[in-house]
């Protein structure tokens, strides 16, 4: 442990990146052929479950601090069009699957910003509503912007039965939004929860922490405020990833805006916010997503999935994303989308995968519920441990780096399985990235690096400062230009 080491763990920093963990290292002898093998044959195992993200890039906003900006666009007068396509790109790939009409336990349709949709949000529930699996068990969520929003947007969800709608704050300071590139002001935070009041079980609100500019001051106070507001539900505190954000690193490098807090100072912000909910009765039920009990009917606590952080749980898992820069994954393939719209717009229309195909994968990642755990707030339990330890599908290095942990009180442990402590939660990045095998890790550093390279070259001015820098499957020409 060097003098440096934050909070008496063995890290000198938070994470840098918590978003995708899920990658693998690119495969360029791949086919569309052999992909559509892997998902036809992706064995059904016992534990699988269903989950359902439909990704919308329609955004009015370029935030800096956004991950998933790559294939935004500001053309969301297509929407009609995009909806029928989104839905084709569904029943195509969840049709392929050797799942489809087994239970769905989620349903997830994030961006971007959905309500850009319009009424064409209709068909697009309709869709999922109607796929054999739904029932009333399924978690049914839709992410909105607070600016774009509109009531007319906000009566089709609820006379969809819409269990949960999420929203980014990110922070409640004026001088913190403006170094996003976000609106000052919040003015459209009251009128949103007005009309959401009663009608959604679920409303949860998005904070981040580590922004440039933000204090630990500033940290409690949003998240006090936001948990005093009754009519906010849930609350999602997310650790900034620069990493995943090459427009924020730009803006740092060429000093538009300030550095990100000093390392103690973040990892102060997540031990506080922790804290806050865990003194108040708040629970966990999402990678960052805790709920107030008291706020929520059992029967939409119980419906939580936790899928906020769009990735697999397991390996058992089949996630089917759809839409430009979705990702699926099932057993023993890892597909990505492709994040340009239009491209992803002809193969849907012609009826290709709709993937770039270099960047998907057929590996069958059988140790995956040992990185994603902390990430999943039901924890790993005793017989998905036993299963992985006698399938063999932990090296010898995974073993030592988790018994490593418990020693150090970041994994907790009880009968039932593994969890974590207070301070596994605050490093849980790091947990995943050090407990994930060499290939999968070296894949996650790499995609972090590239994230910071494309930042310094856009301070430099040789790649745009445009949604498009945070598109990684165009991302070697603006780094080898």
């Amino acid at each position: 442990m060097t003098h440096d080491a934050l909070l008496g763990t063995r890290y000198v920093q938070l994470a840098r990146n918590t978003i995708d963990y899920w990658m693998r290292p690119g495969a360029p002898s791949l086919s569309e052929k052999a992909l559509r093998r892997a998902i036809e044959s992706a064995p059904v195992l016992p534990g699988a479950s269903l989950r359902l993200y439909l990704h919308v890039p329609y955004c009015a906003q370029r935030c800096r601090f956004c991950a998933f900006s790559g294939g935004n666009s500001l053309s969301w007068r297509d929407a009609q069009r995009y909806a029928t396509l989104l839905v084709q790109q569904l029943h195509a790939q969840w049709g392929a699957t050797p799942v489809r009409g087994q239970p769905i336990r989620s349903v997830n349709i994030g961006g971007g910003s959905p309500d850009l949709l319009g009424e064409s949000i209709d068909p697009v529930l309709e869709a999922v509503r109607a796929l054999p699996g739904f029932s009333d068990a399924t978690e049914l969520g839709v992410e909105l912007s607070l600016a774009t929003a509109r009531p007319a947007f906000i009566e089709r969800l609820v006379a969809h039965g819409v269990t949960k709608v999420s929203f980014g704050l990110q922070s409640l300071d004026a001088t913190v939004r403006a170094h996003m590139r976000q609106p000052k002001t919040l003015i459209h935070l009251e009128r949103v929860l007005s009309w959401l009041d009663g009608r959604v079980p679920i409303v949860n609100a998005d904070l981040i922490t580590g922004l440039p500019g933000q204090d630990r001051a500033g940290v409690v106070a949003d998240l006090e405020a936001l948990m005093a507001e009754p009519r906010i539900t849930a609350i999602s505190s997310y650790l900034l990833t620069a990493g995943a954000a090459p427009a924020l690193v730009a803006a740092i490098e060429d000093g538009s805006i300030p550095a990100v807090p000093p390392p103690l100072d973040q990892a102060l912000m997540r031990l506080e916010t922790y804290g806050a909910f865990r003194r108040a009765g708040w629970l966990r039920r999402g990678t960052n997503t805790y709920v107030d009990p008291s706020r929520v009917p059992p029967k939409a606590l119980q419906r939580m999935a936790g899928d906020e952080c769009i990735g697999a749980a397991s390996y058992e898992t089949f996630l089917v994303g759809v839409g430009p820069q979705a990702v699926s994954s099932m057993p023993g393939v890892r597909l990505e989308n492709l994040v340009d719209v239009e491209a992803w717009t002809h193969a849907v229309e012609r009826g290709s995968l709709p993937v770039h195909v270099s960047k998907c994968s057929t590996v069958h990642q059988r140790d995956m519920a040992l990185w994603t755990f902390p990430l999943r707030w039901e924890g790993l339990t005793r017989r998905q441990w036993d299963a992985m330890r006698e399938a063999d599908a932990l090296t010898y290095a995974q073993r030592r780096t988790f018994e490593a942990l418990q020693h150090e009180g970041l994994i907790t442990t009880s009968d039932e399985g593994f969890g974590l402590s207070l301070l596994g939660e605050v490093f849980m990045g790091h947990l995943v990235r050090d407990l994930k095998c060499d290939a999968g890790r070296s894949a996650v550093d790499a995609y972090i690096a590239e994230g910071e390279a494309l930042g310094r070259a856009a301070a430099r001015g040789t790649a745009p400062d445009a949604n498009a820098l945070n598109d990684r499957q165009r991302a070697r020409e603006w780094l080898d230009g």
